[in-house]
């Protein structure tokens, strides 16, 4: 082990002579980083994770998520996001919103310097979103287009960017990292020198990236924020989900971003942190409204009320998810915690249905109601992908307790396509499903009437226009209480029981301490307070 280590130190210290200071060198296969990078750190002291074969080092044209997650390393984002999802700065220190929500100007923090010692400027800000402009339809920041419409630099230090309409989402949609204007200018081929070889204006820089092997980052004498604490980090290639897991059990990386439920699995193959942090996946049950059953408040609250979510945190969850009363997460800053909550209560849920005139008359424990066309009877099918075992957990058992209270109630368990297609057709009564929703919160796909995603086929005059108002509200104040009203709402009307959000965590071994903060947008987010100590020989 330590002649390899050595060998690659030699590799790299070879192809790092004669680099410039204007760009990286490619050497075949071999790309090394401008100027004179600091190769203090010892093998030992190397933090090692993982990502994808990139097509592309350039952060705007790169379409892979693991490997954005390792470019965040070098790029500051324009804008970044604390743990609840509020913008704070990073790129731009400071910003004003216009009245009408369509303009938003910015100022640019003035001691940000890029790696190769030129200062960041708002040019490069209208620079890297002209590059968007041209980037990949797939790209992972290619969204933001959707929202600006326009951006303009007003001097050295102040952007404006424009939107085409008043959006409560429409910061949100702000966190695509800044590249250089002189540096990348010019520059389209996704995989050429320039490219593969970042410069950018983070924590860490690129020391060297031998193609589908390994990629070198360097902590960056340029960072203009706190020092990082561990010097050298190793970024191995690997071919996928298994690959990484397989890696980290065998002691090859150090860090592993999974599901939070596989924690006992990963405990057992070496992890010793465990850092939790919500995701945006969100799981509930959702009542088809193009069935005259659950067109009755009254049904859609005895399942809420039969329903044992708080059990099922521990049983289903592992304890790995946040319970919510609402599609909005409870962690998020727009969360309204003042809603009914439908607490497990099976005798409430059989009150519900007796005052709506459900009864057993005949003894056989299941309810029926007489109407104009004749009695009918509280039957219900719950549709669920098979290969979920979480959702099918909560199927099952929600299955049973409908039954306790006078439900006739089948499990209608699918494959994901077949899944998907009774999903979108409307071939259902209830379902068990989840939405994993972007960083840009916009319910009204889900619940306006038409909505894209509103396979429920759920319509309601008021509930539009508190969506519109809650999508259209500028300004955190009013953005705030638009979606404190929405919830109250959805709460109240139950177009869908929320269930939880899952949580994601960041697995870490025995070498890794410190303070880790990770959020869904960023797990590296406080990269600088990491540390990491590993003996000659482990």
């Amino acid at each position: 082990m330590k002649k390899k280590n050595l060998a690659l130190l030699l590799a790299l210290c070879i192809g790092l002579c004669g680099c410039g200071k204007e760009g990286g060198e490619e050497q075949g296969n071999f790309f090394t980083a401008s100027g004179g990078p600091n190769l203090d750190g010892s093998v030992e002291s190397r933090l090692r994770l993982s990502m994808r074969v990139p097509e592309t080092l350039n952060p705007l044209l790169n379409r892979e998520e693991t490997v954005d997650r390792i470019l965040k390393l070098i790029y500051l984002p324009l804008l970044d996001f604390d743990e609840r999802g509020i913008a704070v700065p990073a790129v731009a220190e400071s910003w004003t919103l216009s009245e009408d929500g369509r303009m938003l100007t910015l100022q640019i923090n003035s001691n940000i310097f890029w790696q190769n010692g030129t200062k960041l400027t708002a040019e490069d800000v209208v620079f890297s979103l002209n590059t968007l402009r041209s980037a990949p339809e797939d790209a992972v920041y290619k969204r933001v287009l959707q929202y600006v419409s326009g951006w303009q630099n007003i001097s050295e230090n102040t952007v404006e960017i424009s939107f085409y309409e008043p959006f409560s989402g429409n910061i949100s949609a702000l966190r695509f990292p800044v590249i250089s204007a002189g540096y990348y200018q010019g520059q389209t081929d996704p995989q050429n020198g320039i490219n593969m070889t970042p410069m950018g204006n983070g924590p860490y820089e690129m020391l060297s990236y031998r193609r589908a092997s390994e990629l070198l980052l360097n902590v960056s004498d340029s960072y203009y924020g706190t020092v990082p604490q561990i010097p050298i980090i190793s970024v191995i290639i690997t071919e996928g989900a298994q690959t990484d897991v397989n890696a980290f059990q065998q002691g090859i990386t150090d860090v592993l971003i999974a599901d939070a439920m596989e924690t006992g699995r990963y405990a057992e193959e070496g992890a010793s942190g465990i850092h939790t942090f919500p995701s945006t996946k969100y799981d509930f049950i959702g009542f088809n409204f193009n069935r005259s059953l659950f067109q009755e408040k009254a049904v859609r609250q005895a399942v809420a009320y039969a329903f044992p979510k708080e059990s099922l945190l521990n049983s289903a969850y592992l304890q790995y998810g946040e319970l919510a009363n609402t599609p909005v997460s409870p962690k998020s800053w727009l969360y309204e915690e003042n809603v009914v909550p439908y607490n497990y209560d099976p005798t409430m849920a059989a009150t519900v249905l007796k005052n709506n005139g459900w009864s057993d008359e005949n003894g056989d424990g299941i309810l029926e109601k007489p109407t104009a066309a004749g009695t009918i009877t509280l039957q219900a099918s719950i549709l669920v992908n098979e290969e979920n075992s979480v959702r099918k957990q909560i199927a099952s058992k929600l299955k049973e307790e409908l039954q306790t209270i006078g439900f006739v109630c089948t499990l209608d368990a699918q494959p994901y396509e077949q899944y998907q297609e009774k999903l979108t057709s409307g071939s259902f009564d209830m379902v068990v499903g989840g939405w994993q929703f972007s960083d840009v919160v916009d319910l009204t796909p889900f619940f306006a009437t038409g909505g894209s995603y509103n396979y429920i086929g759920y319509s309601n005059e008021e509930m539009d226009r508190l969506l519109e108002t809650a999508r259209t509200a500028v300004g955190e104040g009013m953005t705030l209480l638009a979606y404190s009203s929405l919830q109250k709402k959805l709460a109240e009307e139950l177009p869908y029981i929320s269930i939880a959000f899952r949580e994601d965590a960041v697995f870490t071994s025995k070498y890794v301490g410190g303070e880790i903060s990770p959020t869904s947008f960023n797990v590296f987010r406080n990269i600088e307070q990491w540390t990491y100590q590993r003996k000659a020989g482990e």
